[in-house]
């Protein structure tokens, strides 16, 4: 399956950059077929992506619901194509159904069936 992230310029809705997640080979999202406490649920049943949250600095967090990497994205020099210098990626192998969220200094993110990471500058 393919997965686009794409930054708009909110005036002119002309495209600033895109990113491809990577390719995920299945329908069924990473984690999905692991073992999980019943009192969780059998599947998650994620969306293509978590909804995106952006920082102060422009970048781009990205969790997705196939691979489930959660991607930070920005585009450092400008220059409207994001090369792989530009994507820093965490995966924990498990899909993601929410959106990662944001604190001074701080990011935290939640996959399906956990755990919660939190990640501190």
């Amino acid at each position: 399956l393919r997965n686009w992230l794409v930054a708009l310029d909110a005036g002119t809705g002309e495209t600033l950059w895109q990113s491809e997640e990577r390719r995920w080979p299945t329908v069924t999202a990473a984690g999905e077929r692991d073992v999980h406490n019943s009192a969780d649920g059998i599947v998650c049943w994620p969306d293509n992506q978590a909804i995106p949250v952006i920082a102060g600095d422009g970048t781009v967090y990205a969790a997705s619901g196939h691979s489930g990497d959660l991607r930070a994205i920005r585009d450092k020099d400008g220059d409207g194509v994001i090369s792989p210098l530009e994507v820093s990626t965490f995966a924990p192998e498990k899909c993601f159904l929410n959106s990662p969220s944001l604190a001074p200094g701080m990011l935290v993110a939640a996959p399906c069936w956990g755990p919660t990471y939190v990640f501190k500058a």
